[in-house]
């Protein structure tokens, strides 16, 4: 094996070039391997290749003489093309920067499509997916592989690199027939550090500073030519340094870290934190030697965030807290208003399904974990108002789907099994039972590849019944607005 290995790299290494960092925008299709001796992987190859001949963000030209060599290695070409090594002789052999290495493996219930883009150092990840279809159908797995690339290519932080520099001119390398145009304003940045995903291994991060601004004065099917007009930075443009287009706008060079064009090609982070404002009809129902309720309009924030522990697990944290003054409502009180602070806390962790991939289609969310709901109303214990709390283990589900380019609809429900009424002061003594739920239907708007725009309707509802007929019931129907922040 391991004699066999470096015969292949040896192989290689003859076809090779002086190594660098190439561009993103150039790509190299892997032989794709399958699990049924190349009877889909064959054609499937065949009409991707044609696919990036014609795509205009990846300049890709097939090479003969590399798969003349990876053919050779059929029987073992699939633990190869894992090895770090052979990606970077590859990438060296046609200056590629986004590798693609496509794997097909047959199961009873149908064939699992996994796709790695690689960079050309044979380590960094920039984009995974893997997806479980019905059957066998190669149309349907191109489309499927087509859809992903067409993802990541919104992906790549930058739409072309410097590859030459004379005075303050420079030649631009994008894709080919990209559409760059003439006049159109370029920004020049330079790559400084990159953040991988703890456990997924997954690039997630690059930090740039900025050095120049310009305009397009010239282009070609795969070339364009820059004029610099300011620089942001004392440091000189060198070949390899990023560039970004911004279509026929001027562009503020002070605003240095808000540049939408910029933002739209970030990759993506590791998690989202939400804050959303709520406005909530919260009602509080107790029957304690007669019926009553009070009720009311009350303000209050949530924060939830999301982690991403690995690319199918996550974490959930939520917090929210709740103000207001809930007026009678039904029933004899002895005061016409009770002040309320209403909190929420929710630590959980959970499994994400993706029918269709990470980045594209929908997201269900299976999760549980342990919850608080509490409610600390004027300690009126003749009304039968106090301190009271619903705690215990909770389970949830929650799907995603996307209903437009820019928006995605949600719904979620949670549960808890078995919920613990637990009150300060002594009025209503042991449950007999309880119960706790809550919906939530809601919409996210895509105003950035950074923030999503949430609007939602959460209707909760917390209950505990007692052996003498005694009840205590809290609801609350809360209309929520805020952002969704990637991080």
């Amino acid at each position: 094996m391991k004699i066999g290995f470096r015969c292949f790299v040896i192989f290689l290494f003859f076809l090779n070039v002086a190594r660098a960092d190439y561009s993103m925008r150039k790509c190299l299709l892997l032989p794709i391997t399958d699990t049924v001796g190349g009877a889909i992987a064959y054609k499937v190859h065949q009409d991707l290749e044609n696919f990036l001949l014609n795509s205009g963000w990846c300049s890709y030209s097939s090479n003969s003489s590399l798969i003349a060599i990876f053919s050779k290695y059929r029987n073992k070409l699939s633990s190869y093309l894992r090895n770090p090594e052979v990606i970077q002789v590859a990438a060296e052999k046609t200056q590629a920067g986004s590798i693609l290495r496509i794997n097909l493996v047959n199961h009873i219930s149908g064939i699992e499509v996994q796709m790695d883009i690689v960079g050309s150092n044979g380590e960094d990840i920039f984009f995974s997916e893997k997806v479980l279809l019905n059957k066998d159908d190669i149309p349907l797995i191109v489309q499927t592989i087509e859809n992903w690339l067409n993802t990541y290519e919104k992906s790549i932080p930058y739409d072309g690199k410097v590859v030459g520099v004379l005075g303050d001119q420079i030649t631009i390398d994008v894709g080919k027939n990209y559409k760059v145009m003439i006049g159109d304003e370029l920004i020049v940045r330079r790559p400084i550090n990159k953040k991988r995903h703890p456990l997924l291994k997954r690039v997630v991060e690059w930090e740039t500073i900025h050095l120049a601004k310009g305009k397009v004065f010239n282009t070609s099917d795969n070339q364009a030519l820059g004029s610099i007009k300011t620089y942001t930075s004392k440091q000189k443009i060198l070949a390899g340094d990023w560039v970004t287009i911004v279509k026929n706008k001027e562009v503020d060079i002070t605003q240095k870290y808000d540049y939408p064009e910029i933002k739209a090609n970030e990759f993506g982070k590791i998690g989202t934190a939400t804050l959303n404002l709520e406005f909530s009809k919260s009602d509080a129902a107790v029957q304690l030697s007669g019926s009553r309720s009070v009720g009311a309009m009350i303000l209050g924030l949530n924060l939830d965030s999301e982690v991403w522990i690995t690319r199918q697990y996550i974490g959930i944290v939520e917090l929210g807290r709740r103000f207001g003054t809930l007026s009678r409502k039904s029933g004899t009180l002895s005061t016409d208003s009770v002040s309320t602070t209403e909190g929420t806390f929710k630590l959980m962790g959970g499994y994400k399904y993706l029918p269709l991939g990470f980045f594209y289609g929908p997201q269900i969310n299976f999760y549980g974990g342990y919850g608080v709901y509490s409610y600390n109303m004027d300690n009126v214990t003749s009304d039968g108002f106090g301190e009271n709390q619903f705690n215990g283990i909770i389970m949830g589900i929650k799907a995603s789907l996307p209903l437009q380019k820019v928006f995605r609809g949600y719904v979620r429900a949670e549960v808890m099994p078995f919920p613990n009424f637990k009150e300060t002061s002594s009025i209503y003594g042991g449950a007999q039972s309880e119960s706790s739920m809550q919906i939530e239907l809601g919409v996210k708007y895509k105003y950035n590849p950074l923030i999503d725009l949430n609007g939602s309707l959460q209707l909760t509802s917390n209950k505990a019944s007692f052996a003498d007929g005694d009840e205590i019931h809290y609801s609350s129907t809360a209309f929520k607005f805020g952002g969704s922040f990637s991080f």
